[in-house]
């Protein structure tokens, strides 16, 4: 995966829905150069053949996701004990607290030594979760599963989380057209109902915490767990004026160019104050569902470079 420094402060840069750079830290924003941008668009068109289901038809003994891993890059930690973890990465981001690596079978998150305080901060997170007692939706699919902790030489440490086949950071995506960006919407109010039921705020719902998978519709909150909070210690006794804000802010950056082509219902949704907790907000929503959308289906995904 392609990664770019911004030129003024040195931070990682995204790629907005315009195709430019964008910088988080300072605001700035940059074009492609030309070899810049050949390289970016055929990483985005080997995106965008896995997106329209060139693959969908499983070729014996390959996933559809191996094409993909042709643009895998590699870096290499060094642990306490003096073993060496490789890491073959499809996608990274640094965003100042932990750099986040989208590998095969897992999502891993390297916080530097003097970040070991928002590493704990995510282990605790994400382990203070609860369920209710008949999970008929199999929401537990859509938080992390930790597989272990590393102890790096640097004193930083490294937590990796279980990744199904075909899970992204919704960031990889672009900008998406309504029908897609509702069910994205239902997926993230799913999960600030387990959110709320938890008296948990997360306080980082973003398209590079929430991951989706475009085949099956599931989405899991994978990252950002440092910034996670009892309701209380956040002085809010609902997720009304934080994670559900956040939820309308990502499904309008995410509709980005495709803005005009959203229902109206959608539309006033997002521009609605959320309701007065999770579980009101949800019965909102599907109500936009109904009027905007004529009621639930699936819908294929396909993205436009």
């Amino acid at each position: 995966m392609l990664s770019f420094k911004c030129k003024n402060c040195g931070g990682e840069t995204s790629v907005d829905s315009s195709g430019s750079l964008f910088c988080e830290y300072c605001g700035s924003k940059f074009h492609f150069q030309d070899k810049e941008l050949q390289e970016y668009r055929d990483f985005r068109l080997q995106m965008l053949n896995y997106l329209r289901g060139v693959h969908d038809e499983m070729i014996e003994g390959e996933s559809r996701e191996d094409s993909l891993w042709d643009h895998a890059e590699t870096i290499c930690y060094e642990t306490k004990d003096g073993n060496e973890v490789t890491v073959r990465y499809l996608y990274s981001h640094d965003d100042g607290t932990a750099t986040t690596y989208l590998t095969r079978h897992h999502a891993l998150f390297v916080f530097p030594k003097n970040k070991r305080k928002e590493a704990e901060r995510m282990l605790r997170g994400i382990q203070a979760l609860s369920f209710p007692p008949a999970d008929v939706k199999g929401l537990e699919d859509c938080f992390p599963k930790l597989r272990g902790t590393y102890e790096l030489k640097d004193d930083g440490i490294m937590i990796t989380y279980g990744r199904s086949e075909n899970l992204f950071p919704l960031s990889m995506f672009g900008s998406l057209t309504p029908e897609h960006v509702a069910w994205i919407i239902s997926r993230l109010e799913n999960i600030c109902c387990v959110l709320s039921y938890s008296g948990l705020i997360h306080g980082g719902i973003s398209e590079e915490s929430l991951w989706i998978n475009p085949f099956n519709h599931h989405g899991a909150l994978m990252g950002h767990w440092w910034s996670a909070k009892r309701m209380e210690q956040a002085g809010l006794v609902t997720s009304r004026d934080q994670d559900l804000k956040d939820v309308r802010k990502t499904a309008d950056r995410v509709l980005g160019i495709h803005r005009e082509e959203a229902p109206e219902a959608l539309t006033e949704f997002l521009r609605s104050r959320p309701g007065i907790d999770a579980y009101a907000d949800f019965e909102s929503w599907d109500h936009v569902i109904e009027v905007g959308f004529g009621g639930r289906r699936f819908a294929k995904m396909k993205v436009d470079f």
